[in-house]
């Protein structure tokens, strides 16, 4: 009979000292999955825009089409977590803005911040009609730059992570005749 006690006594213990870090070990994959999960929804959402914005050479609309479809691709991302949101020229052999070497500021762009319902401009400095596009010439490279905030479940396992994603594509070349640079005509 005193061994029995003994026993369930020991399991008691053991159970006490193993739930704490078990419960650690959940929270922490949840922690993980739910980052992960905001990072790819971001580097989606990214991809998309900029597929938008490169089919789209010297439209009016292009910079707030791309701002759309982000919206669209990123449904899993929290939108008030988005603390900016660039639609930009980029250098020609690089990711970053056009004159830059990081993602501190964009001259030639187009900001959006997220205004409750939708993506709406803050700032732009990028018309369509100053982009080059011609079949023939050099084209411009557009990007689309996102950095949201990640805010832990818990704060056990993680703190608030800022999220970074930005992805650069050449646009899409058209006919000369339809004004493919910002001349009207040839770059």
């Amino acid at each position: 009979m005193t061994t029995q006690r003994q026993e369930r006594g020991a399991a008691a213990v053991e159970a006490a000292l193993v739930t704490p870090l078990f419960i650690l070990l959940v929270l922490g994959i949840m922690e993980f999955a739910l980052f992960f999960q905001n990072n790819l929804s971001a580097s989606d959402a990214v991809k998309a825009g900029v597929r938008m914005a490169s089919a789209e050479p010297r439209n009016a609309n292009f910079a707030q089409d791309a701002a759309d479809r982000v919206q669209v691709a990123g449904g899993a991302i929290n939108k008030s977590n988005i603390e900016q949101l660039w639609v930009y020229k980029a250098n020609p052999t690089d990711e970053f803005p056009q004159g830059s070497s990081s993602f501190a500021d964009c001259i030639v762009c187009v900001k959006f911040r997220w205004n409750g319902s939708q993506f709406s401009p803050t700032y732009s400095n990028w018309a369509a009609a100053s982009q080059r596009a011609c079949a023939a010439g050099t084209l411009d490279r557009v990007g689309v730059y996102l950095q949201l905030r990640h805010d832990a479940l818990t704060g056990m396992v993680l703190t608030t992570i800022t999220i970074r994603e930005a992805n650069v594509l050449g646009f899409e070349p058209i006919p000369a005749s339809n004004g493919c640079g910002p001349s009207g005509g040839s770059p």
